[in-house]
């Protein structure tokens, strides 16, 4: 009777023990599954908010002279009859007057040179694939409130390299569109966002 009773007990905490594995099992599988979940999610707007196409712009500031920048096969000089303006605070979100594209992400270096303002002759390449190398547009919407359908207004963001006496930046510049948060509006919010990629002082 002793030896049954045993076995009955050992065969019950056996059972037990079996079921507790299970629930923590089954809990752990819930935790994988909702993690990939979220970065399945995660993915996919990033999938959304890549560019394969951009518009390129050009700005020169700090006294420099004589800039010569080619990029996708096409020359443009800058600062040659007068040098570059001081860049103000109110320049820190500026897109030039006249944009060159639409180019493909990406048309090859970005080569320059130019003149600081002491006079001093100098040359940069820019490899536009090392600085967007994950061609994700850059923002700081809220990715929630991201018009999944259509999310870049006007079509693709904006590329633009300035050179300051000696320091060359890059920023990227796109005006997303926003759902609201009234569901039943259907209308949408443009949220501009101007943000540096780059930038070396030589």
């Amino acid at each position: 009777m002793k030896l049954q009773k045993n076995q009955y007990h050992k065969a019950n905490r056996f059972i037990i023990n079996l079921r507790y594995a299970i629930r923590i099992l089954s809990a752990l599988f819930l935790a994988i599954f909702s993690l990939t979940n979220l970065e399945v999610r995660a993915m996919d707007m990033n999938k959304v908010l890549k560019f394969s196409t951009h518009d390129f712009g050009i700005l020169c500031y700090g006294g420099i002279t004589n800039l010569e920048l080619v990029y996708a096969g096409s020359s443009h000089e800058l600062c040659f009859d007068t040098p570059g303006r001081e860049k103000l605070p109110s320049d820190e979100k500026r897109v030039p007057g006249f944009l060159s594209g639409s180019y493909p992400t990406f048309a090859g270096p970005v080569e320059m040179e130019w003149n600081a303002r002491d006079g001093t002759h100098l040359t940069h390449t820019i490899d536009l694939d090392e600085v967007f190398k994950d061609r994700v547009v850059l923002h700081t919407a809220d990715s929630a409130r991201i018009y999944k359908a259509k999310p870049i207004s006007g079509g693709e963001p904006t590329i633009i390299v300035e050179v300051n006496d000696r320091t060359v930046s890059v920023y990227m510049k796109v005006s997303l569109q926003l759902v609201r948060a009234d569901p039943t509006d259907t209308g949408r919010d443009r949220s501009t966002h101007f943000t540096r990629a780059y930038s070396k002082t030589l």
